[in-house]
């Protein structure tokens, strides 16, 4: 019979990651106010919308317990 232990990891908040979340907020906004205002491309909000998607699954770092 096997025992397996299950290891607490601690999660945190990482920091850069969500700077990197706030500006590209900030940038969709801006690009947003760009396509209503100055009719510019709605293509301009692409590049915020995606670093926005990419930025948020990393959020949250497991770490390991420390000995």
């Amino acid at each position: 019979m096997t025992t397996t232990y299950r290891q607490n990891s601690r999660r945190r908040l990482d920091v850069a990651n969500l700077i990197v979340l706030v500006v590209a907020v900030a940038s969709g906004i801006f690009a947003y106010v760009l396509v209503t205002y100055a009719s510019m491309n709605a293509l301009v909000i692409v590049p915020a919308v995606v670093v926005a998607t990419l930025s948020v699954p990393k959020l949250i770092k497991r770490e390991a317990p420390r000995e």
